[in-house]
């Protein structure tokens, strides 16, 4: 609210109601530097609030302040939060992977990349995440050697597993007490 707006306002609601109380200059600067992001019907009823429900001889500016922010909390509708999804894992979707080293020797074996479709507000089918990713195995393929698989309906932790499996990493095993452990002091 600018300057001409709201000193026609605390002219109208402030001033009428505490007639007796001369404002100084400052005083009325103080009030629109701390009300002035409020609206009008916001501030008016704050003001009545304020004058009904307490008796001070003076306007209370933090009163005033206190009331329009309970007013604006009563008034503005709560932002409606996304449904959270009920599951920590992500859902299944469709991996490609260097499964072995072409006859050149080529390949990263383990190296593996998801497939993304965009835009991502579109539902895509099966078959359409099937035939980019074949697409992009053999484009990969071409590139770097290799042989590369399409893998779907499977997560990125499975696909780790796969990956340590063909590089030769055992998982840890969480029987063993032997294993070491990091402690920061």
């Amino acid at each position: 609210m600018n300057s001409k707006d709201f000193m026609h306002w605390f002219e109208k609601q402030v001033k009428t109601r505490w007639p007796k109380h001369q404002f100084e200059w400052i005083e009325m600067g103080d009030w629109h530097w701390r009300l002035g992001a409020f609206d009008i019907d916001t501030l008016t009823e704050a003001v009545r609030r304020h004058k009904v429900c307490e008796c001070y001889p003076i306007p209370n500016l933090k009163k005033v302040y206190d009331y329009a922010v309970k007013i604006q909390a009563e008034t503005t509708p709560e932002p409606q939060m996304p449904a959270k999804k009920t599951s920590a894992f992500p859902e299944p979707h469709t991996f490609i992977m260097c499964t072995g080293k072409d006859e050149r020797g080529n390949g990263a074996v383990g190296a593996f990349w998801d497939i993304i479709l965009w835009p991502f507000n579109r539902t895509w089918t099966a078959a359409d995440y099937n035939r980019v990713a074949t697409d992009q195995a053999q484009k990969r393929q071409a590139m770097y050697g290799g042989v590369w698989e399409v893998f779907t309906g499977t997560h990125h932790l499975e696909m780790l597993r796969r990956s340590n499996a063909l590089c030769g990493i055992k998982p840890l095993d969480p029987s063993n007490r032997f294993m070491p452990t990091i402690r920061f002091a």
